[in-house]
């Protein structure tokens, strides 16, 4: 029986080839063994954002938290009940400098004014844009107004940079340093608002 030539090509090709297929066919079980696992994940960390949009943030048991307080509506908002009164829950999507930004805004039973917001992203600048992810900037939006004459005006401005005929009770100062990941949460805010103006009046009025 010939000897086997570990320092053949044909060795190392097959002994590589061999190798690949096992790692592969391993990550793939894997994964496939964690799905179900990271879902869940999934699902709870996005649960946690809408509750944080209501400003109950840092919750030991999310998922519970979750359905006690948190109704979701057929038209792709929520509604959330917080010591016996009504939020609207407004999901928001839009763009920052390096990529998507997303988070949720709450509105008071009144459909004038921000009871909470929440705001994340994929990939902004630390330090800079990044910080619109840390409590202090998102509780600037709680009591905000929104409308102005029917139309969306809340927003988010470069500091002396705001429109003159707007109050500050309509508008946050935009993160230091931070102008185009501002923008966007301002952009963003307005469009998915505007999108949802006739559910926020249904709201109101119901």
């Amino acid at each position: 029986m010939a000897k086997l030539n570990t320092n053949s090509n044909a060795y190392t090709i097959i002994y590589a080839s061999v190798m690949v297929i096992i790692v592969a066919f391993l990550l793939a079980f894997v994964a496939s063994s964690l799905k179900d696992i990271q879902d869940a994940n999934v699902a709870r960390d996005t649960k946690g954002q809408i509750l944080s949009s209501v400003n109950l943030r840092g919750v030991e048991d999310v998922d519970a938290k979750y359905a006690e307080v948190i109704a979701e509506n057929e038209d792709g908002t929520f509604t959330a009940t917080i010591e016996g009164e009504q939020k609207l829950i407004i999901p928001l999507k839009g763009a920052g400098l390096w990529g998507p930004l997303w988070g949720y805004i709450s509105v008071n039973k009144d459909g004038e004014t921000v009871y909470g917001a929440f705001f994340n992203h994929e990939g902004e600048t630390a330090g800079l844009g990044a910080r619109i992810v840390e409590d202090w900037f998102q509780t600037l939006f709680n009591g905000k107004k929104i409308f102005d004459n029917g139309a969306v005006a809340l927003g988010v401005y470069k500091a002396g940079k705001a429109p003159a005929t707007l109050s500050s009770d309509y508008y946050v100062d935009a993160v230091t340093g931070a102008t185009l990941t501002s923008n966007g949460v301002n952009d963003m805010i307005q469009q998915c608002l505007t999108e949802n103006k006739d559910a926020i009046e249904a709201f109101k009025n119901k």
